[in-house]
């Protein structure tokens, strides 16, 4: 219990103190994240912390390092990007954007399509905290059901099942993010005077080709050859490729990565998971939410939910539950102010978090709702 205590004070620890703005999130995070570590393993934290720094982790920061400098070249080819997708209508490009840069699984991915649909925001006259919503939420629509995400590939393998069936139980979650996305965004939004060019959707062969990549060799390397490519193919100055790099290894940002990977690792190692199951065994569709929520919550790591909550409620998300689950997950990392990409965004953005929050937490209670609404239709009234 004095382990779960901890994890429950470290995750107000983060969120209220980022929110604060008294504590940066880099901080906040390293803090609470080696409190949490030194309660649950003493004398043993040194080698558990070491055991974070791993092939996932160097898998993890190399994809977010070569698309964050790949984000950063895109930012000349962004207003193609744009007006290729403008060519459906700017109401619906203001949504489609982030969207369709979303399909990449890239850590940190939500920075690249800011810089691209930025000027379509600035026309539609959003203020910066808009903008941040906007773009984070929709670029997260498909955590449940797209099979590049690792947490879909890791919930096959935890519940034994193929991934197009994961995608069949879970496919509610990622419908309720697209609702409530589309709710939230649809006031702020208007039409401008915008014309898009549909062949202007050409210059979204960067994301096609590191989505198409992905399905055959690992992330990192799929990123990176496309930066290669790019560079080669548009003969991006030395200039520029050096500001790239001096962009995506921002000190802040990487800080933030390896001290979430480093949470997960505390958390796997002390079994926070199956003690919060053990905890919540007599209120099955509350531990079905809140466990991959609090995990989610704690890492803001859209993964790790599947990684670290999933086996210990295996039992109970076989079939239409599965969708809670993933709701909850994918509103605690939505809500997590760890979450790289929301660090990102925010930063490009120029935020100002608490209003951030405000609409990010209106989003999450129509999902949470429609939720409610769906388990009920299915679990009660079949």
């Amino acid at each position: 219990m004095i382990i779960l205590a901890t994890f429950l004070l470290i995750v107000l620890f983060i969120v209220f103190g980022t929110l604060s703005r008294k504590l940066d999130v880099s901080i906040s995070l390293a803090v609470g994240a080696l409190i949490y570590g030194a309660v649950a393993f003493g004398a043993s934290l040194w080698k558990v912390s070491i055991s974070a720094f791993n092939e996932s982790m160097a898998y993890i920061l190399a994809s977010l390092i070569f698309a964050m400098a790949l984000g950063f070249l895109l930012k000349e080819k962004g207003y193609k990007i744009a007006s290729g997708l403008s060519a459906l209508g700017p109401r619906a490009a203001a949504f489609l954007i982030p969207a369709a840069i979303g399909l990449l699984p890239m850590p940190g991915g939500a920075y690249v399509s800011a810089v691209v649909v930025d000027p379509l925001y600035e026309k539609m006259g959003l203020d910066r905290n808009e903008k941040t919503f906007l773009n984070y939420w929709m670029r997260h629509i498909w955590i449940s059901i797209w099979p590049l995400f690792q947490g879909v590939l890791i919930t096959s393998a935890v519940l034994g099942v193929s991934v197009w069936q994961v995608v069949e139980w879970a496919w509610p979650a990622a419908l309720f993010a697209v609702v409530a996305g589309v709710a939230m965004g649809t006031p702020l939004v208007t039409n401008v005077a915008i014309v898009g060019r549909p062949r202007d959707l050409l210059a979204l062969w960067p994301l096609v080709t590191v989505a198409a990549l992905s399905f055959t060799i690992p992330l990192p390397l799929a990123v990176a050859s496309v930066y290669l490519t790019y560079v080669v193919v548009y003969k991006v100055p030395r200039v520029q490729i050096i500001a790239s790099f001096k962009y995506a290894l921002n000190p802040r940002i990487l800080s933030v990565i390896v001290f979430s990977l480093v949470f997960a690792q505390y958390i796997k190692e002390s079994g926070l998971s199956t003690q919060l199951a053990e905890l919540l065994s007599g209120y099955s569709a509350f531990a079905i939410f809140f466990i991959p929520f609090a995990v989610g919550l704690a890492t803001g790591i859209e993964f790790t939910f599947a990684g670290l909550a999933f086996p210990p409620i295996s039992p109970l998300i076989h079939g239409p539950a599965l969708a809670l689950a993933f709701t909850g997950g994918f509103l605690g990392v939505m809500l997590s102010p760890a979450h790289s990409c929301l660090v990102l965004t925010c930063e490009y953005y120029g935020c100002e978090s608490a209003r951030v929050y405000k609409l990010l937490l209106k989003a999450a209670v129509l999902v949470v709702v429609l939720s409610i609404a769906y388990y009920m239709l299915v679990f009660y009234y079949r």
